[in-house]
């Protein structure tokens, strides 16, 4: 008996040995899933999960068989190992100062007159948290100072996302918090498939109420305050996932055939096999729209991708944050300080960096939707002709900062 209890032991040991390490294997179109599983197993392999949309696969390997081995075999475009990433390491700072002026601010902030962005613009004033709006039965909504500066209530009348889908790349979403629960659908959870795609950091929650945050006059209001959002859990509490898991939410998001996708996350090491996802969902019709990063350097990834839309982040005052990343891949630049939006548990919290500017455009994207513009070229279009040029170079704002007014007033002409 003990021998047996040995050698089951042992072989349970062995197998952890044997395959220990995973690979994303992308293949040439014209193999077929038969003959990928075969190409797999003739390098020591078993396919662990399938991408169907890029042609690739996600597979278990010996620990000895190298990535640069696997691309070599006939059929293969590449093999990278699946690095675990912290998606969101570079934002931890933005995140602790803002945490420290919460509280204070959200209590002691106080309304300032809102001003389009503008070139010339006074020194440095203080961003406002919100502004307190009132229906004629006295209850009170928050608006977010950006809502405000991108001149979004002035759409309202016309547009106010209605019909858009945005899947929400996160940390997951909070869908009980009452300014969120108006507006979520079903989503998914990469960690547990069949599971609610819970927020257990607080990340995704704030981004998904700067996007859709519903005009119910209670909490906070979003840009699209009736879009819908997706939320698709593809990281943990410690802001990490794997490169499939990003991968598995992106493939996700194709196959519900979503408008948008938001990937306010970001890592300095690309992967072939993410700008893939990332060119396929553009393929398929999505607009993707991804944080530049805030470690103050190059363009992360996947927002540095050509298929995607970067955006950095710029304060009260239109100039960029100090943390943002920059390059020539940013598209875009939008509000990234002290931004105010839901948290779980059906609270509200102030944060910052360019994870918070991301859904800004995000927004946006979703009152054009709303309106019946279609597709990531049309909407990226549409977005930058509404652009204010904030007098910054192209490699800090891109084509500048898209405003709703400008926006809809030009989506509406063109339809007449």
């Amino acid at each position: 008996m003990f021998k047996t209890i040995l050698f089951l032991i042992s072989a349970l040991l062995f197998c952890g040995r044997a395959f220990a390490a995973q690979k994303i294997v992308t293949f040439d179109a014209s193999v077929s899933p038969a003959a990928q599983a075969r190409i797999i197993e003739s390098r020591g392999g078993r396919v662990v999960k399938e991408f169907a949309f890029i042609n690739a696969v996600l597979a278990d390997f010996p620990d000895s068989r190298k990535a640069a081995e696997i691309s070599r075999a006939p059929g293969v475009a590449a093999a990278e190992d699946d690095e675990e990433i912290n998606w969101l390491s570079s934002e931890e700072s933005s995140f602790d100062e803002a945490a420290a002026l919460s509280a204070r601010d959200i209590r002691d902030g106080v309304p300032q007159p809102v001003q389009p962005p503008a070139v010339s613009t006074p020194p440095a004033p203080v961003a406002p948290v919100y502004f307190s709006t009132a229906n004629a039965e006295g209850k009170i909504d928050h608006m977010p100072w950006s809502v405000a500066k991108l001149q979004v209530p002035q759409v309202w009348a016309r547009t106010t996302g209605k019909g858009a889908r945005v899947a929400v790349l996160d940390s997951g979403v909070d869908c009980t918090h009452p300014d969120l629960a108006p507006n979520c659908a079903p989503g998914y959870n990469v960690f547990a498939p069949g599971t609610v795609p819970a927020d257990d950091k607080g990340h995704g929650t704030h981004v998904a109420g700067i996007i859709a945050g519903a005009h119910n006059w209670s909490g906070m209001v979003g840009i699209a305050p009736e879009a819908t959002i997706l939320p698709v859990k593809v990281l943990n509490s410690s802001g990490t996932g794997k490169v499939s898991q990003i991968i598995e939410g992106i493939g996700w998001a194709v196959q519900q055939k979503v408008d948008i996708i938001n990937m306010s996350l970001g890592a300095a090491k690309t992967s072939e096999a993410q700008g893939k996802a990332v060119k396929a969902a553009r393929a398929a019709g999505i607009l993707v729209v991804c944080a530049a990063g805030n470690d103050a350097g190059p363009v992360n990834y996947p927002a540095a991708f050509e298929d995607s839309v970067a955006v950095a982040a710029m304060d009260y005052s239109n100039k960029i944050t100090r943390f943002s990343c920059r390059g020539p891949e940013i598209d875009f630049i939008a509000p990234g300080v002290r931004i105010y939006s839901a948290a779980p548990g059906g609270s509200f919290a102030l944060m910052q960096g360019t994870s918070q500017a991301a859904p800004h455009i995000s927004g946006l994207a979703a009152l054009a939707v709303s309106l019946g513009v279609k597709g990531p070229d049309a909407l990226k279009a549409a977005l930058t002709k509404a652009s204010y040029n904030i007098g910054l170079p192209p490699e800090q704002q891109g084509a500048g900062v898209p405003v709703a007014s400008i926006l809809v007033k030009n989506i509406l002409a063109a339809q007449k």
